[in-house]
């Protein structure tokens, strides 16, 4: 359960921790959801305001002293070698496109 004390940007009532859920990287492509389960997942903390309804949603690992448990994997683009999130399906330096070498 998250210690973390929030007020609702919206209305200043103080939000109630809901639940922490692992959200799925990556996306659905050639290769169906492998690329999914290479992505990892992020754990994040649901907030809702009980008065507005307004929801929030927060690193789960930012409230964690280990933060490495939800690292997401980083690769190197094989054109200019800039690190990035290994689930992005083209380099954001360059624009090399992953997918393409896939279709070769």
């Amino acid at each position: 359960m998250s210690e973390r004390k929030l007020a609702c940007l919206r209305c200043g009532t103080e939000m109630n921790f809901i639940k922490s859920e692992d959200i799925q990287l990556g996306r659905v492509g050639l290769f169906g959801n492998l690329g999914q389960f290479l992505a990892g997942a992020l754990t994040v903390d649901f907030f809702a305001c009980p008065r507005c309804g307004k929801l929030e949603l927060f690193s789960a690992a930012l409230a964690k002293e280990d933060a490495d448990e939800d690292y997401i994997p980083q690769r190197a683009c094989p054109r200019c070698g800039m690190q990035h999130d290994f689930d992005a399906p083209r380099c954001p330096n360059c624009g090399y496109d992953y997918y393409k070498d896939y279709e070769k």
